[in-house]
């Protein structure tokens, strides 16, 4: 079960900012020497930070509200598009960004006593759309943008049954009633903030930061309703709350075209 959150209608909302100032722009920087295209490519190096919320005490048997915090070092490759408005001391900028990697992180700790209730999250791939402003300083530019984001991400718990005497013990077998996996494109938003320093004509280096955070989903396992949702509770659904989100570094190259 899915619980909405208010990103997807911000996020609306910034894409028609984004339309509306850069035909502004557009209209009143055509003849800026500084104005012009430019893209390039990137990699990053950074974490996922995930959490995980036993609603009901499910799993963390009689401890409703249980949290586990769970992250990853990430990687990634990707390519960036944009467009530069010169506005005098400072510039407005629009730009798009695309990557994939290996971001992904997990945790055995959902019930404590067994450690057989394993939540895992994946980022497959991850695109933003950002606006901004920059200013120069000496030789080098500074610059903060944001905006929405998409992300393709896999949230799932896969819980194990056992029948030997102890814990993960003989007959090991995955309990699909509780356990679930989501697999689908995500809206949340990024921030950024860097620097750049030109190196030739035309060619730029970059150094920035990016936060993200797609927000929080609920999750349903014991879906046929056969347990109790922790110590004294119904039989019924279970709840796990998930929240995904994450920060990145990333080191650019680019090109500025006509400069």
């Amino acid at each position: 079960m899915r619980q909405d959150f208010p990103w997807r209608r911000q996020a609306v909302t910034v894409a028609v900012l984004m339309m509306l100032a850069f035909s502004a722009a557009d209209a009143r920087a055509a003849d800026s020497s500084d104005n012009g295209n430019y893209a390039g490519l990137f990699v990053g190096t950074g974490k996922v930070a995930n959490k995980i919320v036993d609603v009901d005490g499910f799993a963390d048997w009689g401890n409703p509200g249980s949290t586990n915090k769970f992250n990853s070092p990430a990687a990634a490759v990707g390519v960036l598009a944009g467009r530069r408005f010169d506005m005098g001391r400072t510039g407005l900028r629009i730009e798009i960004d695309a990557l994939a990697g290996r971001m992904s992180a997990d945790t055995d700790q959902l019930d404590p006593t067994c450690g057989d209730e394993t939540a895992s999250a994946r980022i497959r791939w991850m695109a933003t759309a950002r606006m901004g402003l920059d200013m120069d300083v000496g030789d080098t530019r500074v610059f903060l943008a944001g905006g929405p984001a998409l992300a393709r991400i896999v949230n799932s718990v896969t819980d194990i049954d056992y029948a030997g005497p102890g814990c993960l013990e003989g007959n090991l077998l995955i309990d699909g009633d509780d356990s679930f996996r989501s697999d689908k494109t995500r809206v949340g938003w990024a921030l950024g903030a860097g620097l750049e320093i030109p190196l030739s004509s035309g060619w730029t280096v970059r150094l920035d930061g990016t936060r993200f955070d797609f927000g929080q989903e609920n999750y349903q396992v014991n879906t046929s309703g056969n347990n109790r949702c922790g110590r004294g509770g119904e039989f019924r659904p279970c709840t796990y709350s998930l929240d995904n989100r994450g920060g990145m570094a990333r080191l650019m190259i680019f090109y500025r075209f006509g400069q």
